[in-house]
């Protein structure tokens, strides 16, 4: 199967806050301004981290949390690991959350967070809280690179607390690659929903 091809991103970034002018390569605690470079240095490093956090997660109980997910695994590479984005991303024409509605984002995200805690107590609701989650923390988009690893990752600790194995590899199959992106990108919680069911195993 042939993987889709998805849109890039587009930042507003007048003021080149987070790359070195006339390079679009964000700027990195190695200085370094080639975009193949830090890219293949990024990759490294977090999943390096990645690897920790499988041994020793951070448990997600609020957007707090995710912060520190992202931190994390981007600490060593970016200045502004852990902080909210200060720029307004859209993809394909179609803006995610902007900046400047973070204090709602952050307060209904939190309440999703509980409420999956309190509420999902079965597999069926369990899924459904993972995809609301996974479609509303994409929308809101809040860092300015790394959201959609640090997301696989909240969604595999936010299973396992519930005693399931949830892990998104978007690298072996084509099948989950796309029902990840498509329902991602589309905001189809129905698609992730289908995506859950297939790979989510009870942690025996």
């Amino acid at each position: 199967m042939t993987r889709k091809r998805y849109a890039s991103y587009k930042y507003e970034d007048p003021d080149d806050l987070y790359v070195y002018p006339d390079s679009g390569v964000l700027r990195n605690k190695f200085n370094i301004k080639s975009a193949q470079e830090l890219q293949a240095k990024e990759y490294r490093i977090v999943t390096n981290k990645l690897l920790d956090l499988f041994e020793n997660p951070i448990h997600v109980y609020s957007l707090g949390d995710i912060q520190k997910i992202h931190q994390f695994l981007f600490e060593e590479i970016y200045h502004w690991a852990g902080e909210f984005r200060q720029v307004n991303i859209s993809k394909d024409g179609n803006p995610f959350m902007a900046m400047q509605a973070f204090d709602t984002g952050t307060e209904y995200m939190n309440k999703l967070i509980t409420d999956y805690h309190q509420q999902a107590n079965d597999k069926s609701s369990i899924i459904k809280y993972l995809a609301e989650i996974l479609d509303n923390l994409n929308y809101m988009h809040p860092f300015r690179e790394g959201n959609g690893r640090t997301q696989r990752e909240v969604i595999r600790v936010l299973a396992l607390a519930k005693g399931y194995i949830l892990e998104v590899n978007l690298n072996l199959d084509d099948d989950i690659y796309h029902l990840y992106m498509d329902g991602i990108v589309n905001g189809d919680t129905s698609l992730l929903e289908e995506l859950f069911t297939k790979i989510m195993e009870t942690n025996e």
